[in-house]
């Protein structure tokens, strides 16, 4: 792929196809062409994945089939409205929000409870090569320069305290935390001389945890067995990655205890004991990531209908009403994973908006959480997702009188800086004749409550008297899907 005529394979397709300010880095263009790079060195494997007699997807081919890079606008528009938003909510008057670029006209509420940047916790649970988390450190880094920390300090805390990520696919996360580790440099010249605590994880099979690991810990028998438990889901690592689910909240602090009863590894290692406690410890902090409640949840999920038996049953058993694809699954999970009032930030497939496979899903959000901005691309802005797009933030509150921001750019044909071109125009007057503001509740008196936005009050009044559909419009050919 990388040949030394540059003619062919990823130096030729990056040099033709991502534009000469992505590779700046004075510009910003360290973290796109990381993520570019990763995307083109994955588009072979990818092709030939999906391209398998529509099969479904093995295990070890669930990162190539699902790697998408996302555009630093959309990474920017999902971090300003979510993490950016939420510092809004604290600091109105903050002069940060003129660096919020992509900030959708809506108000602002007000929070009263006490603000403690280093507590504040955001996470990208299928984090690629990291884009969406080193945008997050830019924003972090004025925030905290506003707190009064110098930009040494808060390099070190951002790394330590604030930011969070987990990936199936280990080339992905060694990008990712060089991408991230680069972003620190720029504030602290000295962090990669230090010894400095991180949060990313990678996803890795656990093999049998030995018995004798187990007979040796010195804690509770429901301790050990909830050690068994982890042990034992972990051994899906690769196929599950994030959506793992439990059905009880762990004591880590015990579990952690009892890992560290292990007596230290001598040479005579029989049973394998420090490879099972090293095991032992990555799947406790993982496991700690998927039990906390984040203030800010961003990802781009997998997109993946095509699951394998074990996936789809494992998906089926615990996130059956949202079991449609596997971004939808994640759209829950995430929401589910955000703190009271805080804010879960997507790009997905535009037809979790629409069409009844989704319509669980749609139900669950409307009636327990809250849209607060969502942007719905032209039909094929976004070439390498191969499928038409959105991309939102939901907020991790009910209330369904409260009105979300929503641009309709269905109109603009062209790629993706087409689309950015509308969204920044939008930020900048409000009063554009595709940006709608809507009470979710009027989804909810249409049948299969679709995210209709556009959607007139008379339109809505007439729903809601019960008049057919079929009375209201005339039939035409609309999204067909598989």
């Amino acid at each position: 792929m990388f040949t030394p005529s540059y003619s062919v394979g990823v130096i030729r397709d990056l040099v033709d196809d991502i534009r000469e300010d992505d590779f700046d880095v004075d510009k910003g263009g360290q973290v796109e062409i990381i993520g570019w790079l990763y995307q083109y060195y994955n588009i072979e494997p990818h092709d030939k994945v999906v391209n398998i007699n529509g099969g479904p997807i093995k295990t070890n081919d669930i990162p190539a089939a699902t790697q998408l890079f996302t555009t630093d606008w959309v990474v920017r528009y999902m971090v300003d409205n979510s993490l950016g938003r939420l510092y809004l909510e604290y600091f109105p008057d903050s002069p940060i929000k003129e660096a919020l670029t992509y900030l959708l006209p809506g108000p602002i509420e007000k929070r009263t409870d006490e603000f403690d940047i280093t507590k504040l916790k955001i996470l990208d649970d299928a984090m690629g090569s990291g884009h969406i988390l080193v945008y997050a450190f830019d924003l972090l880094i004025k925030m905290y320069i506003e707190q009064g920390y110098g930009q040494r300090e808060a390099a070190s805390a951002i790394l330590a305290h604030n930011l969070y990520g987990l990936e199936i696919d280990k080339r992905a996360y060694q990008l990712a935390y060089f991408a991230l580790m680069m972003k620190a440099r720029q504030y602290s010249r000295r962090i990669l001389n230090e010894s400095v605590h991180h949060n990313l994880h990678v996803f890795e099979t656990v093999d049998d945890v030995p018995n004798e690991a187990f007979e040796k810990m010195k804690a509770p028998k429901e301790v050990i067995d909830d050690l068994k438990l982890l042990a034992a889901t972990f051994k899906q690592a690769k196929l599950l990655g994030s959506i793992m689910h439990f059905d009880k909240q762990f004591d880590f602090d015990k579990l952690v205890s009892a890992v560290n009863s292990l007596p230290e590894s001598t040479q005579l290692d029989l049973f394998g004991l420090q490879s099972a406690k090293d095991s032992l410890h990555n799947i406790l902090k993982i496991a700690q990531i998927l039990q906390t409640k984040f203030d800010v949840v961003a990802t781009n999920p997998p997109y993946l209908n095509r699951m394998n038996g074990d996936l789809k049953k494992y998906v089926k058993k615990f996130y059956k009403p949202y079991s449609g694809d596997l971004f939808s699954v994640f759209i829950w999970k995430n929401i589910e994973m955000t703190a009271t009032n805080g804010y879960a930030a997507y790009m997905t497939p535009f037809v979790w908006m629409f069409i009844k496979t989704y319509e669980g899903l749609r139900k669950a959000i409307l009636n327990t959480k809250q849209i607060s901005t969502l942007i719905q691309m032209e039909y094929s802005a976004f070439e390498e997702a191969t499928v038409p797009i959105n991309t939102f933030v939901l907020k991790n509150k009910s209330d369904s009188e409260a009105e979300g921001t929503y641009l309709k750019l269905s109109d603009f044909k062209g790629g993706m800086d087409v689309q950015k071109k509308y969204v920044l125009k939008a930020v900048s007057d409000p009063s554009v004749g595709y940006l709608y503001r809507t009470k979710q509740t009027n989804f909810e008196k249409i049948p299969g409550s679709p995210i209709a936005y556009w959607a007139s009050k008379p339109l809505i009044s007439d729903f809601e008297i019960g008049i057919p559909l079929k009375d209201l419009v005339d039939p035409k050919v609309g999204l067909q899907t598989g």
